[in-house]
């Protein structure tokens, strides 16, 4: 019985082999995972929601300010800063100078935090048109696949309807960039 015991302590463990094949599973798992998730196609869906949220926090602000004012900030003749020098954007970056200016009047007239002008990373993807009746249109370029080839991703840079989107925009394999806008 002694011997049997003896025999037994010895053959406790994995070898060399058995950990090898178990860690090269593991890494197949893990490679597989990581192709099926994408990482960097997440990075760029959210990049995408925080400016679509920042697009629809400035018409909001707009709004606001125009039922305050009966005016858009670039119309407004109370003010004298260089937001009036550019009045009616036409897809115009919100970090082109008249702009910055007619958001720090929106910043002013507290419709926006003071923190909204430091996002610059976000603000230079976006771009402003006035519309008809005082309408604002607020764009942005998306960067996420998923994003470019959602169904209201089909305007020009002001807000436009770019023509047979499924196959000009290039979310659908076209070469045309096609913008996310909301007014």
């Amino acid at each position: 019985m002694h011997n049997y015991f003896k025999n037994f302590k010895g053959n406790v463990g994995f070898t060399l082999i058995e950990l090898l094949v178990v860690i090269g599973i593991l890494g197949i798992l893990a490679a597989a995972l990581v192709a099926t998730i994408d990482p960097f196609e997440q990075l760029n869906k959210a990049q995408d929601a925080n400016t679509k949220n920042t697009v629809v926090e400035y018409v909001d602000a707009n709004i606001r300010y125009f039922t305050t004012h009966q005016a858009m900030p670039w119309d407004d003749t109370a003010l004298t800063g260089s937001c009036q020098t550019a009045p009616n954007p036409s897809g115009t970056g919100l970090q082109i100078a008249s702009m910055e200016d007619c958001t720090s009047d929106l910043i002013a007239d507290h419709e926006l935090k003071a923190s909204f002008s430091t996002a610059t990373n976000i603000l230079k993807n976006i771009y402003v048109t006035s519309g008809v009746n005082n309408a604002v249109i607020v764009c942005f370029l998306p960067v996420s696949k998923s994003q470019m080839r959602d169904p209201l991703t089909t305007h020009t840079v002001t807000g436009g309807d770019v023509n047979n989107p499924s196959s000009a925009c290039k979310g659908f394999g076209g070469g045309t960039d096609c913008y996310w806008c909301t007014q």
